[in-house]
């Protein structure tokens, strides 16, 4: 990965960049991160605009509820990540091995720009995610992904926006289950003396 990619913690200031990120057409675009924090009554009732805003609102409460990545000072990469209890999906979900732990957050939604795909920037995202959630308190971190070695077949990339199993295997998840196919991985965070908030070393803004 470029040395050059920036990780920043969501901010009201920064909102506008994860606006310019996700103006491409795209899931990000209609979905706003809102699919896992809506039931699916309250996802299907709303519009893309009342979404927009509801991330707005949540990025303005701490913590962020997401990290941006940057390269030569624009976003180019986004994930989602928070208390576990903040999705009200996922304890309704068929795809997830769910148990009871303390303190668990979830990461549920990546999108890199398509120029900067394969260029490491999602692991960068996963590892960054783990020492946010750590910095808050968290005890487990979780994640949804797909396994693309399940299926040969041929996948888009708004496919694989929960990000995949092996990416989140070479950061240290621990696969803890699977239902209709799909696995449910797991890192426990040994917490850090004085653990920091996300990154924010240099200017960005």
């Amino acid at each position: 990965m470029d040395s050059a990619v920036e990780i920043r913690p969501l901010t009201p200031a920064r909102f506008g960049d994860l606006e310019h990120l996700f103006r491409r057409r795209e899931d990000p675009a209609s979905c706003w991160c809102m699919w896992w924090r809506l039931s699916p009554e309250e996802f299907s009732a709303s519009r893309v605009a009342q979404r927009h805003d509801l991330l707005a609102a949540r990025a303005g409460e701490a913590p962020a509820p997401g990290l941006l990545a940057y390269a030569g000072g624009e976003a180019v990469g986004w994930v989602a990540v928070a208390p576990r209890p903040e999705h009200a999906r996922i304890p309704r979900s068929t795809i997830i091995a769910l148990e009871d732990v303390p303190d668990c957050w979830s990461v549920t939604c990546f999108y890199v720009r398509a120029d900067h795909r394969g260029e490491g920037v999602t692991g960068a995202l996963v590892s960054a995610a783990v020492d946010h959630a750590r910095g808050h308190g968290a005890r487990f971190v979780e994640a949804y992904p797909v396994d693309t070695g399940a299926d040969a077949g041929p996948r888009s990339s708004s496919s694989l926006f929960r990000g995949t199993l092996a990416t989140f295997v070479r950061a240290g998840f621990v696969e803890t289950g699977r239902r209709r196919g799909r696995p449910t991985v797991r890192l426990a965070l040994e917490p850090h003396e004085d653990s920091p908030a996300p990154p924010t070393a240099g200017p960005l803004r």
